[in-house]
């Protein structure tokens, strides 16, 4: 039994996974941001001698460009 749409060669997986594409990496773009915000924060605060301050502001930022272009990628896939 094939899918509807697949005219019984794959495309329809095909298609699928084109679709899906851009969306497989969200998660690991999400934990990368992060973790270079983090790791940004901490270096910076070694450099300056303020403990917790950059460290912070660094997962702040990190995670505020993840979302960003987290909702940017999803938002995209809806128009389609």
């Amino acid at each position: 039994m094939t899918p509807p749409g697949s005219r019984g060669s794959g495309r329809g997986f095909a298609n699928g996974l084109r679709d899906a594409a851009p969306l497989l990496g969200l998660g690991t773009t999400l934990a990368v941001t992060v973790l270079a915000g983090l790791g940004g924060g901490y270096w910076l605060d070694g450099r300056v001698g303020s403990r917790p301050l950059f460290l912070l502001l660094g997962g702040t930022l990190g995670l505020a460009a993840g979302l960003y272009y987290f909702f940017k990628t999803v938002a995209g896939q809806t128009k389609r």
